[in-house]
């Protein structure tokens, strides 16, 4: 071969290797990567491509009947997602109407809505009454009747509307008080007794050491309820996984049963308990996919979408189906 054919080559090959250089390194910033998980067997191409339709029951099937943690396959996740670096911290979640999913930071009161079906961010708004964002340690998030509410660690309550993007949007604050003996560390919305519910993970009060505290704030009075918190002993839940403790990081109203679910970070797990605080049934999440879970929801069809924070990389959304003969 000639000198300037061998020239053409090589020059070919150079430019060939920049290009996937190039490529890679807009992989990584792109804001929506499919987590490649070695620990199970992830959807098949074709399984994939039907999950980012347009219908939302492709991530799993609707039943009217009775839905129960076991409904759940836990050990093979149908899909989970890598978010962009900017949500890393990224807490709890939240489901509003027409299958939209909310999330929010953990020290700045920005608000954020994910494309739940491919992961996108569709939007982001943040609340405010100057320029900068509210700073506050926010631990959950909630949707009820036509309003969000972001609770703090010390049991902060932010009431707002639903912002566009990039908007900065006004709010109520309710000290609920909660703070002197609980340590707050989710929120959800029920909406049989129209209350908020604030899941402690540690309590305060010496009086409740061993329990675990769902606390309701009531959505007509903008007080606690006058009958107290739901305690439940922390071993009903921690003696199933074979723990010492369970210390909740997230709470979610299911939209069939009613009964509340209820992660635990620390402990990698998931726990399912009536409204009347009893415990039915816990499980654990795979620590290698779970690595610091805060947020739960549900969609339409009542797939159960669980948000990790990144830790030290990127946050993820990991999404369970209901269990086929469920």
């Amino acid at each position: 071969m000639s000198a300037p054919s061998n020239n053409l080559l090589s020059g070919f090959l150079v430019f060939s290797v920049l290009i996937f250089m190039a490529s890679l390194l807009v992989r990584e910033d792109a804001a929506i990567e499919p987590v490649v998980d070695t620990a199970d067997s992830l959807v098949s191409t074709s399984t994939a491509d039907s999950l980012t339709s347009t219908s939302t029951s492709s991530l799993g099937t609707p039943h009217e009947d009775n839905l129960t943690l076991a409904s759940y396959d836990l050990e093979k996740p149908a899909r989970r997602f890598k978010l962009p670096k900017r949500w890393r911290e990224i807490s709890g979640l939240t489901m509003l109407g027409e299958n939209r999913l909310l999330a929010h930071d953990d020290e700045r009161g920005v608000v954020f809505e994910i494309d739940y079906r491919d992961g996108s961010i569709v939007k982001a708004f943040a609340l405010s009454d100057l320029l900068d964002p509210v700073a506050d340690d926010f631990e959950g998030i909630a949707a009820a009747e036509g309003r969000v509410y972001l609770v703090s660690s010390s049991g902060r309550l932010y009431e707002f509307v639903e912002g566009s993007d990039g908007e900065s949007v006004l709010y109520n604050l309710y000290t609920t008080g909660i703070g002197q003996d609980h340590e707050i560390e989710g929120l959800a919305y029920d909406p049989d007794q129209r209350v908020l519910l604030l899941i402690s993970k540690n309590p305060k009060d010496p009086g409740q050491t061993g329990l675990v505290a769902i606390c309701r704030w009531s959505l007509d009075t903008k007080q606690l309820v006058e009958d107290g918190p739901i305690l439940i002993p922390a071993i009903t839940l921690s003696s199933r996984i074979d723990s010492k403790q369970f210390q909740p990081s997230g709470i979610e109203r299911h939209p069939v049963s009613g009964n509340y679910f209820v992660v635990a970070a620390r402990q990698c797990a998931i726990a399912e308990i009536t409204p009347q605080g009893r415990v039915l049934a816990v499980a654990d999440l795979a620590a290698d996919r779970h690595p610091q879970t805060e947020g739960i929801a549900f969609a339409s069809d009542n797939t159960l979408i669980v948000s990790d924070e990144g830790v030290s990389k990127r946050a993820t959304l990991t999404f369970y189906s209901v269990s086929k003969g469920q």
